[in-house]
């Protein structure tokens, strides 16, 4: 027969797929057997293969999977009595697979569950089912797999069915059925032949069930099932799992909701008194454990975590009645594994909120959980140190992420607790581990335990008032007397620099603190965080460093070619500014010059050797760049001066973009400073205003580097300050851009938009922000047209950015047209309608195509909105365009 002769070759190929030791028929198999599932005598095939009791598990495997997939893709090919005979014969071949490979039982269930959901003449696949798997334990454990697999196929993104049958289906079987399912489960806990591993099945179908939603807590209250999840806590692996998760669905499930009956509030407080005393006793079996193993621990956690942000607003308002829970949360913090720990970070974070939220300071509720909190502080702090052992790289990464987790709990502790409790803890952390005024005698240090009571005074830096005046004052009294660790040395630098805003109200410290992150820079390790820091403390303590300036200057001459990255030195600069920026009038100027004119000198002559050190020149023109950007000054003699320098800077910047342009570093530096002196000193620059069009047009030009491109764009938003009047603004933006399409056009036509991503992303970035600057201008250049073919060619671009920038370009050339439109047909108007439309008329067809395709297969998901705005645009700049164009405009698109 066909069906056996089929089957015959299936069990070949299966045979040669696995059991075969040549690659290329291996391979042959394999793609015969795809293509066989394909076919529709794939169905008897299957069915038969599954009927022959004389074949191996791996064969019926197949079959089954075989007969899943063609239901979930093609069960419409049986028809309705179709399917429902597969449906019989696939309950009869699972009868038959009882006590046998629980592979194959599962495959089996889940093809008939993917029936139910389909086929609505199935009107009641629970009851049918249970009428033939209740007569004994083998069949009771098929009945409970596919009742477990039942909510979850109806999740199954694959299983696709109309909107309206699908919530039909799933309230007639899920819905309606949801207490009959309760009930089943509770009488196989009652059968006496029932145990073991028919339990964790009972466990696994409760837990699916409860995911999906369709168990209340009114269901559950008076059955054992509780009960159950907790005992099989004691288990061990796949059991244990599933009680957590079984455990975790109940407690989702007593969340306080404002639109709970009466009679569902009742029965959530009920729920809630069973599960807290039943918690409290499995918080003090946890303590009292010697050894836990992690994967349990984590398990608990989960659970404790969840009854926590479950009961949140009951903890807040009754916190005796759930200490246990809490205490437990807070044994959960001590825990070793961090991702265990890491999970009651919500939790935390949640309760600071509700206590603030809820409470008042004085409530006794608002005392006991400060206490809880003020206590987690040293379980929090335990957690930052760094372990003995050396981490990899990517464990590295990790524990910093572990520890800025950390950082915020402790953010939360002095929220709730005060920051004179909190910082005090850390304050004496760091005394015991030191050895401060004997606290701790005769200990060896361990820089760990200071680091990590250091990281916490920064990391509760964001809740602590400047105008604290009884902890902190220790904390950088004690910081000189720090032991000379690197370290130690760095996290000190990155306190005094989270700080600095409190220095401000307490500038006795400022010249003990600059001495000692000036210390810092002597130490390569430690550099990075003494420039961040000299950053922070000049930006806020300027008006007590500019009596110092000079010193300051003379320091980072002298630091600058040592210990430092090019990143610091920028940092430093940043901070010069600032300082400079609070010099008393008279001195301004010279300040000024004693920073620019060094820098200025140092980088002409540079661009004057051959070769040019490329990495010297770019940090020149960051350093200069980040000086001008920051400094303010208010004086005439001061602006005077400043528009003098700047006037000389442009040549050394135009050098830079004409000599090495083309550079990677020099290009981001040189692009980076124009910038700054096209939007902070343009008016200084106007009349230089065509040359710097030209020298950008150049750079790109010559190099093709995306960089010119984001510069152009920044112009183009300056440019009413750049030209003299609004008419010779639209002329510099347009003789920017059009010259800037016809190098891009050139470059687009050589070189796919894909192959190009940054590129693509910057001119079309640049082509959206021209077009809304000056419209008019930009598409009447002779390029347009170009530029429009090509835009409609970029949407091919596989990136997700470029893809975005390309799609609001087009939302910028379609969208205001189709505003515009109506208001051309009644008035005259300036704005390019009539062009547009023409335009649109010309390449209307392609653009449709390309926006069909990508919505249906390209574009990235995040951007079909932005895709169907410019669709729509499209099709209403179609059907409204002028009636001048109207005969092209009407042609199908």
């Amino acid at each position: 027969m066909a069906d056996q002769t089929s089957a015959h070759e299936v069990i070949s190929a299966l045979n040669a797929l696995y059991q075969g030791t040549n690659l290329e028929e291996r391979e042959q198999a394999n793609a015969w057997l795809e293509q066989f599932q394909k076919t529709t005598q794939a169905w008897t095939t299957a069915d038969a293969i599954l009927g022959t009791p004389t074949l191996g598990l791996e064969a019926k495997l197949f079959a089954a999977q075989t007969l899943r997939n063609k239901i979930i893709l093609g069960v419409s090919e049986l028809g309705e009595q179709g399917a429902l005979s597969l449906r019989d014969s696939m309950v009869g071949h699972l009868r038959g697979a009882r006590g046998g490979a629980q592979a194959l039982i599962t495959q089996l269930c889940l093809g008939l569950a993917d029936l139910a959901v389909q086929v609505g003449a199935w009107t009641d696949p629970f009851g049918d089912m249970a009428s033939m798997f209740l007569s004994d334990a083998q069949s009771v454990s098929c009945l409970l797999e596919f009742l477990a697999v039942l909510p979850e196929e109806f999740l199954n993104e694959r299983v696709v069915v109309d909107g309206a049958y699908y919530s039909q289906r799933s309230e007639a079987l899920l819905g309606q059925r949801a207490g009959d399912v309760i009930k089943l489960l509770v009488q196989c806990l009652q059968q006496p032949d029932l145990h073991g591993d028919a339990h964790t099945r009972v466990l696994v179908c409760f837990t699916s069930w409860l995911r999906h939603g369709d168990i209340t807590l009114l269901m559950v209250q008076d059955t054992p099932l509780v009960a159950l999840a907790f005992a099989a806590l004691a288990e061990d692996g796949d059991v244990f799992d599933t009680a957590v998760d079984a455990l975790c669905g109940v407690l989702y499930e007593t969340r306080e909701d404002r639109d709970d009956d009466a009679q569902t509030a009742r029965a959530k407080d009920t729920m809630v008194e069973q599960l807290e005393q039943r918690l409290a006793a499995t918080a003090a079996l946890m303590r009292e454990a010697s050894e836990i193993d992690e994967e349990r621990m984590q398990g608990l956690c989960r659970v404790f975590t969840e009854a926590g942000e479950a009961w949140m607003d009951r903890i807040v308002q009754n916190v005796g009645q759930f200490e246990a829970v809490v205490s437990a949360l807070v044994d959960c913090m001590r825990l070793g594994s961090l991702d265990a720990v890491g999970m009651t970070f919500a939790f935390w974070g949640l309760l600071a909120d509700r206590t603030i939220e809820g409470t008042a300071s004085c409530d006794p509720a608002r005392r006991t959980l400060a206490r809880v909190f003020e206590a987690l502080v040293d379980v929090a702090i335990a957690h930052l140190k760094y372990p003995e052992d050396s981490l990899t790289a990517k464990e590295r990464d990790e524990f910093r992420e572990f520890r800025h987790g950390v950082g915020d709990v402790l953010k939360d502790c002095v929220r709730v607790a005060g920051q004179e409790a909190t910082l005090g803890r850390a304050y004496a952390l760091v005394a015991a581990s030191i050895g401060e005024k004997d606290a701790v005698q005769n200990v060896e240090l361990r820089w760990q335990d200071a680091e990590a009571a250091l990281f916490a005074v920064r990391a509760m830096g964001a809740e602590v008032s400047p105008s604290e005046n009884t902890v902190l004052p220790k904390i950088m009294d004690m910081l000189s007397q720090l032991p000379a660790h690197p370290k130690l040395r760095y996290a000190a630098t990155l306190v005094i620099g989270r700080y600095t805003e409190w220095t401000h109200e307490h500038p006795q410290y400022v010249s003990f603190q600059l001495a000692f992150i000036a210390d810092g820079f002597k130490e390569r390790t430690v550099a990075a965080a003494s420039a961040q820091a000299l950053k922070y403390l000049c930006q806020d303590c300027a008006v007590f460093l500019a009596v110092h300036w000079r010193d300051v200057l003379g320091f980072f001459g002298d630091i600058a070619s040592g210990t430092l990255d090019a990143a610091d030195v920028v940092e430093i600069s940043v901070a010069l500014a600032h300082v400079i920026s609070a010099v008393p009038a008279p001195d301004t100027p010279s300040a000024i010059e004693a920073f620019c004119m060094p820098v200025g000198r140092e980088l002409g002559a540079l661009l004057q050797q051959t070769p040019i050190d490329t990495r010297a020149v770019a940090l020149l023109l960051d350093r200069l760049g980040a000086f001008l950007r920051y400094v303010h000054v208010d004086t005439d003699a001061a602006s005077q001066l400043m528009a003098r320098i700047v006037g000389d800077a442009w040549p050394l910047a135009q050098a830079a973009l004409e000599r090495v342009g083309g550079d990677s570093h020099v290009s981001e530096s040189a692009a980076k400073f124009v910038r700054v002196l096209v939007e902070f000193y343009a008016s200084v620059l106007r009349p230089m205003a065509p040359q710097i069009i030209d020298s950008v047009v150049l750079a790109f030009q010559q190099t093709g580097l995306d960089v010119y491109l984001w510069l152009a764009r920044r112009i183009v938003s300056v440019g009413h300050t750049l030209a003299a009047d609004e008419t010779a603004s639209l002329q510099l933006t347009s003789s920017l851009v059009t010259r800037l399409c016809d190098s891009a056009l050139v470059l687009f036509g050589n070189t796919p938009f894909s192959d190009v991503p940054e590129t693509t992303e910057e001119f079309f970035r640049l082509l959206e922000r021209a077009i809304e600057a000056a419209p008019a201008f930009v598409v009447s250049s002779p390029s347009f047209a170009r530029v429009f073919g090509a835009s409609v060619a970029a949407l091919d671009v596989n990136h997700f950015h470029a893809q975005s920038s390309v799609l609001r370009a087009w939302a910028q050339i379609l969208g205001p047209t189709r505003r515009h439109i109506r208001t051309m047909r009644d008035t005259t108007h300036t704005y390019p309608v009539a062009t547009i439309v023409e335009l649109c008329a010309e390449h209307g067809f392609a653009l449709c195509a390309k926006l069909l395709l990508g919505l249906l297969r390209t574009f990235d998901r995040e951007l079909v909105s932005e895709a169907a705005d410019v669709f729509a645009s499209l099709a209403a700049v179609a059907s409204d365009g002028p009636q001048a164009a109207a005969v092209r405009v009407d042609a199908p698109f």
